[in-house]
């Protein structure tokens, strides 16, 4: 009974693991710069811009430097490229048509239409969804032209600061793809 017990809870840990996804990601590079050029980096603004909490920008900064560390990028001043990010959000309204019974009862009969107990109804469902997403941009800094850009996306809470761990995944995801491979 332990032992059916045990699997049963590790297959549920596997399809709850399976049902979180991380953030969509999309990246655009200049294809005529030599990324294997490009070692140590730096930072375009050193303090937050206005309005934006000083706290989450310094968590930012530090994750991305450690992102950078861990593919082999030191930081200097000047460095090879400069980093600069930004954080936005949209609100949306997201509607799911479950079809004609609803998301849980599909009717029961034979024949073209179902017949059962009750009227034929159709569920519908609406919400309001807020996107976040964090943009970093890198910039030649001999050039002062742009070199790459990444954006992650998710869905938030917008009425909590993000966590830690949604910061550095997203950086981590968008970092992970820089230098661009061919």
């Amino acid at each position: 009974m332990r032992k059916l017990f045990v699997l049963a809870a590790a297959a549920l840990a596997l399809s709850l693991a399976s049902c979180a996804t991380g953030p969509s990601i999309r990246t655009d590079f200049d294809p005529t710069v030599n990324f294997a050029s490009k070692r140590t980096h730096s930072w375009v603004f050193t303090n937050p811009p206005r309005g934006m909490n000083p706290l989450l920008f310094e968590r930012i900064k530090a994750s991305v430097d450690r992102s950078l560390a861990a593919r082999g990028f030191t930081r200097a001043e000047p460095g090879d490229f400069a980093v600069a990010f930004t954080l936005g959000r949209r609100d949306r309204v997201e509607i799911t048509d479950w079809g004609r019974y609803g998301r849980f009862y599909t009717g029961w009969g034979w024949g073209p239409r179902p017949w059962g107990w009750g009227p034929s109804y159709r569920q519908i469902e609406v919400r309001d969804v807020t996107d976040g997403s964090l943009a970093i941009d890198i910039f030649d800094t001999t050039t002062n032209q742009p070199i790459w850009h990444g954006v992650a996306s998710q869905q938030i809470n917008p009425r909590r600061i993000p966590d830690q761990a949604l910061i550095d995944r997203a950086i981590n995801d968008l970092i992970s793809r820089f230098p661009p491979q061919d």
